[in-house]
């Protein structure tokens, strides 16, 4: 079981997962679910849900796909439709030759920085990619169920540290409710600038305990002070006025 999320960001296209691979009936480890790799004119990140046999087979044809070239024409910069059509392809003939007859699954985002100029979210599902485009975001495997719902309230372009908080977040509510979600968050930024940035297990276990004491602040000082605001006259305006500043002066200090 798997959950993977990529963000479109102001900078380039964050990409997160859950760590947990099962891997029997009874039991369970730690396991890497973003790839990434370099090719002559730039740089891919992926991150796969499904067989994790042919997920391995995925990377690696991916990988020599374009240190080949797969994805090349006269040498000038692609745009988004140029590089899906190029994986299209590649997506067509791995499945019939490899996903097909193995009766196996497979879907994947991936992440293309191409000549450092910008990075483009891609979705892989069976023998179609798709494009992700700007102000949208995707998400992938059996914690989509959690995530998807979430992700369609986020359509905005935010900047990279903003979409680590916020999905992770995410990340957080999908570990706790998803069976066979968990362990720790892996996260992933390849900025538009060819830049490859790894946050770290240990920084991401921080931010979800930063995510866990904020959701306790809303609901225990935020949401109860908002409907706790009153004045024991209702025509009393003044004290209205008096008790809105002097709780949300106490809502500042706690959230401080």
């Amino acid at each position: 079981m798997t959950a993977i999320a990529g963000f479109n960001c102001l900078d380039g296209v964050l990409m997160m997962s859950d760590s947990e691979e099962t891997t029997s009936s009874f039991t369970k480890s730690d396991c890497d679910k973003l790839y990434h790799f370099n090719f002559p004119i730039g740089t891919v990140l992926t991150g796969g849900a499904g067989d994790g046999h042919l997920i391995d087979c995925a990377n690696q044809e991916l990988h020599q796909f374009f240190a080949r070239g797969g994805a090349e024409t006269s040498g000038a910069p692609l745009d988004g439709e140029q590089i899906r059509t190029a994986l299209n392809e590649f997506a067509r003939v791995f499945f019939e030759e490899t996903v097909a007859p193995c009766q196996g699954s497979l879907e994947m985002l991936i992440a293309v920085n191409h000549h450092k100029q910008q990075t483009l979210l891609f979705h892989w599902n069976e023998n179609r990619v798709l494009w992700i485009p700007p102000e949208r975001h995707e998400c992938i495997g059996s914690g989509s169920i959690q995530l998807h719902p979430m992700l369609r309230d986020f359509q905005f372009s935010p900047t990279i540290e903003t979409a680590l908080f916020c999905g992770l977040r995410m990340m957080f509510h999908a570990k706790r409710i998803v069976q066979g979600v968990g362990g720790k968050t892996d996260a992933i930024a390849l900025r538009h600038t060819g830049v490859r940035r790894t946050f770290g297990t240990a920084n991401t276990e921080r931010i979800e305990a930063l995510v866990s004491n904020f959701e306790q602040f809303l609901t225990k000082f935020l949401y109860t002070t908002v409907s706790n605001v009153h004045a024991t006259n209702p025509k009393m305006q003044p004290e209205l006025e008096e008790n809105v500043s002097r709780n949300f002066a106490l809502v500042s200090e706690q959230f401080r």
